[in-house]
């Protein structure tokens, strides 16, 4: 494994991550997580760098991963993403620690809406994993 191109990895796939994901749960879904909290005041703990340093794990593993099995899955962002897609789907570890940090109940439609999202936020990650990292 190559050290410095897994640092830069890991740095993007966290920076991105972070950004996604702030953009999402406060642009995209914001209002909602409001209306909930104004209807049932303490549902949320809102911890941020407990969510920063979730996303730190998360990249870290993810990019340690990808160096270890991406080439399997192809070349650059096409492995990337295609991890990206099978982490998406069997991460429910993280969601379970969003959801600590967080509230215990979604309404359907946001529960899907946030499924969707993780879906291809992951696979965006991991294709910018690929772009960095480039297994052989």
């Amino acid at each position: 494994m190559n050290a410095s191109r897994f640092a830069g990895a890991a740095a993007a796939v966290w920076v991105v991550r972070v950004a996604l994901n702030w953009a999402f749960y406060t642009q995209v879904v914001g209002n909602q997580f409001k209306q909930m909290a104004d209807a049932h005041p303490g549902i949320f703990r809102e911890v941020i760098p407990a969510y920063i340093l979730i996303d730190l794990l998360f990249a870290l593993v993810f990019v340690f991963l990808f160096a270890k099995v991406g080439s399997t899955l192809g070349r650059g962002a096409a492995a990337g993403a295609k991890l990206g897609v099978i982490v998406a789907i069997l991460s429910p570890v993280v969601g379970v620690l969003y959801q600590y940090f967080s509230f215990t109940f979604l309404p359907p439609g946001l529960a899907a809406t946030d499924a969707i999202f993780q879906l291809l936020a992951t696979a965006v990650q991991g294709a910018v994993a690929g772009l960095i990292y480039k297994t052989a």
